[in-house]
């Protein structure tokens, strides 16, 4: 029987037309709206929390309608939520109820050891490489890694690995709920795991930070597949590409030295990038002044509170 159901997902601002892409893909019908996307589709839920990585929460839509109906609504559907907490929304002579299909963020993975000073959601790191066309056909280099965040996400990718197979969601607890039916589904994305068969590189100058990034890729289940270095990214020798270089840089409110030596850094690495792709996720402060050449796209995003670019450069 189908169950075809509607929902909401949340993402990183910026981020949007990359995660309804990528909801598309899966096989539902998406569009991006602002702070996330809209898409509708057999098991669109359970399908969203296992197996999008681009995607921060998963709204299940239980009613939409005339926000005079709101009350006799809400009735309904606290039946079918049963008990969990509903979400209201009321804009432009419209009204939704929804509730919180995932039950705890999608970008806490599992698989992070501890935070650092400045982590990295896994779900925005996810994107930039969403953004890129990573699919794990070409190398991949990441040479400011700090604790492995989007060299994880580049080889759970490349292995096809769906996210949120290892976890529990609240839609699993809602009444009605067939068991049987998501379980088949969590096979089937299983069976779409494949080896990692592409040269993936992740390198930091920091000791400290590498060691981290080699525990949490052991608590990915892919320590195998990445090459961790400890190296100035200035002196990085990457693997025969071309690939995707994919970097996110110190940075800070202000551009201060320490930020400074990093990007140049990065832009002596160019060198030896000859038509590689490479995404750098800096501020909206000028930054990329420090690389050699001007970026060919810069998408806004936003990591964290912070106002920020997706520069798409091609040395």
């Amino acid at each position: 029987m189908s169950r075809s159901e509607r929902i909401f997902c949340a993402c990183a601002p910026g981020l949007e037309p990359v995660l309804a892409a990528e909801l598309a893909a899966l096989g539902l019908a998406a569009r991006a709206l602002p702070g996330g996307a809209e898409a509708e589709g057999e098991d669109a839920a359970a399908l969203a929390c296992l197996a999008s990585r681009a995607a921060d929460a998963v709204l299940l839509r239980l009613w939409e309608g005339d926000p005079a109906e709101l009350p006799a609504a809400k009735r309904a559907a606290a039946r079918r939520a049963g008990g969990a907490a509903l979400e209201v929304r009321t804009g432009r002579g419209r009204a939704t109820l929804s509730v919180d299909a995932a039950g705890a963020p999608l970008f806490r993975r599992g698989w992070r050891a501890r935070i650092g000073a400045a982590p990295l959601r896994e779900s925005l790191a996810a994107g930039i490489l969403l953004a890129c066309g990573w699919k794990g056909d070409r190398p991949f280099l990441d040479p400011m890694c700090g604790s492995g965040t989007i060299a994880i996400e580049a080889a759970l990718a490349a292995g096809r690995r769906a996210p949120g197979l290892g976890r529990s969601f609240a839609f699993e607890r809602l009444p009605g709920h067939d068991a049987a039916r998501t379980e088949r589904l969590r096979a089937r994305l299983a069976a779409q795991a494949r080896p990692i068969a592409v040269a993936i590189h992740a390198s930091d100058r920091n000791a400290g930070a590498l060691r981290l990034a080699q525990k949490n890729a052991a608590a990915a289940g892919v320590a195998d597949a990445i090459r961790f270095e400890r190296a100035d990214a200035a002196r990085v020798e990457p693997p025969p590409g071309p690939g995707l270089c994919a970097v996110n840089p110190p940075y800070g409110v202000r551009l201060d030295e320490d930020a400074a030596l990093a990007w140049r850094a990065l832009g002596a690495l160019f060198p030896r990038l000859r038509g590689w792709e490479v995404a750098v996720l800096g501020p909206d402060r000028g930054y990329e002044r420090l690389l050699p050449l001007a970026p060919a796209s810069a998408l806004p995003v936003r990591n964290g509170g912070l106002a920020c670019r997706l520069l798409r450069l091609s040395p």
